[in-house]
């Protein structure tokens, strides 16, 4: 799940600053803003001379996976800097110091002190696989011929394979993303393949349709029309590389993939996996995951429970309406769902965000509320593996783990504790903690998978 993320934080989060030595500014300033006393987010703002000679700024938030979001240089000096970024409503004034860029910057009501050191940030990715590799990779493109999509990935294959070794079709979560699904510096699935193929598995990962060198449109794309795609890639596997024993690994929506391919009830050699790893997988109808994420998101950010439970309440309603009228559903009913709010600048503030989701008539919304994976788990009948992060915040295990006991009674459940949606080792779980954290993923949820698949115990 990461359709929701990306842009509600850079509109909670503060940031900014800059200048640069008394005769360039053509440089890049670095810094760390503080969040909350858990998170704190890395910053670089890049200020360059322009052709015509004025001077321009562009914010970086590596952390969360931004880069170039354009500024205002509103006044420089020698030693003095203002600068806007109106995109995030930030504002930011500093003074050089010691060799630095000292000042404020405000947001709203928020106003936090940053200080900036020339240069730029590396992210630390330790896990990120480097060369040489133990193995071979094969840049591949196989065609979804039903929707005239052809997929571009990498196929990893480990030494010494053949026809029986074991490949997995790597599908990720909500969102576009490339064939690694890298996200804040982040690439679980580069990571995943890597660790996979040093241990005798093979994987195929591709971009998601319409993003990286894949075809089609991956904007007004469904769950269901990413399931096509992953059908696809196990065909590839089979008719065209001759693998006998084929299986998925699913990451949150890519999970809802893998279910509704084990749910299938065709017959034959190219139809159902043989196996499935289902990764943060959601159990319950699209629209309470949605609702469930706003509630702990608000919650997390010490959000009044009376508030909470307004928004919650209006949230529902407007989810039921939208899946029961489509497009048909006008924003107008929102005024009539809140009806009974009070008047104040919080309220004022979600009632606006209810209108704007309201509004949002894309086919994968329209989808993914009315959908529910409930009957695919249950009709899966190969081998499971499901693992669930004891602090993910996007698909909480308290709302989908039992359900996932329940349909798949001989499944493998396990729940990792301190773990979150990437299943990083997190404080809080929060979203804005993903992109500070260096580890990509658990070296014990690698080790599970090697174990899962070649049916050791864990």
């Amino acid at each position: 799940m990461k359709r929701i993320i990306i842009a509600t934080i850079l509109a909670t989060c503060s940031i900014l600053n800059i200048m640069a030595s008394e005769d360039n500014i053509s440089s890049a300033w670095h810094g760390t803003l503080k969040i909350t006393p858990q998170v704190a987010l890395k910053i670089v703002f890049k200020f360059k001379i322009e052709e015509d000679g004025k001077p321009s700024v562009t914010l970086d938030s590596p952390d969360q996976g931004a880069y170039g979001i354009a500024g205002e240089v509103n006044f420089i000096s020698a030693d003095s800097v203002n600068v806007t970024v109106r995109r995030i409503g930030l504002t930011f004034t500093g003074r050089k110091q010691d060799g630095k860029l000292i000042g404020k910057c405000t947001q709203g009501a928020m106003s936090a002190a940053l200080e900036l050191s020339p240069g730029i940030v590396e992210l630390k990715r330790p896990q990120t696989p480097k060369p040489p590799y133990p193995y071979t990779t094969k840049e591949v493109r196989f065609n979804n011929l039903s929707d005239s999509v052809t997929l571009a990935g990498t196929l990893t294959l480990p030494e010494g394979f053949n026809e029986t070794t074991p490949v997995i079709v790597m599908i990720t979560g909500s969102g576009l993303q490339n064939r690694d699904e890298e996200i804040y510096g982040h690439k679980p699935f580069a990571v995943i393949a890597d660790y996979l193929a040093r241990n005798g598995v093979a994987t195929l990962r591709y971009d998601d349709r319409g993003y990286g060198e894949s075809t089609g449109d991956g904007k007004n794309a469904t769950t269901e029309d990413f399931a096509r795609d992953a059908k696809t890639a196990m065909e590839y596997l089979r008719k065209e590389m001759k693998f006998k024993n084929v299986g998925i690994l699913g990451h949150s929506e890519g999970a809802a993939v893998a279910f509704i391919l084990g749910a299938e009830n065709n017959s034959g050699l190219f139809s159902n996996p043989n196996f499935i790893i289902a990764i943060g997988a959601q159990t319950v109808r699209g629209d309470s995951v949605l609702i469930d994420q706003s509630a702990t998101m608000l919650k997390q950010g010490n959000m009044p429970a009376d508030i909470v439970s307004d928004y919650v309440e209006a949230l529902r309603k407007m989810y039921e309406l939208k899946i029961r009228e489509g497009n048909n559903m006008t924003v107008d009913s929102i005024e009539a769902i809140c009806a009974n709010w009070k008047n104040t600048p919080v309220h004022t503030s979600l009632k606006a965000n209810l209108k704007k989701i309201a509004a949002d008539n894309n086919p994968w919304l329209n989808f993914y509320i009315g959908f529910s994976p409930a009957e695919s788990i249950a009709d899966t009948d190969c081998p499971v593996f499901a693992l669930y992060g004891e602090k993910d915040i996007q698909v909480r295990p308290e709302l989908n783990m039992p359900q996932m006991q329940r349909l798949a009674p001989k499944a493998t459940v396990k729940l990792y504790p301190g773990l979150n949606h990437l299943f990083q080792h997190a404080q809080t779980g929060a979203v804005q903690e993903y992109g500070t954290i260096e580890e990509t993923i658990s070296p014990e949820v690698l080790q599970d998978i090697v174990d899962f698949i070649s049916f050791k115990p864990h």
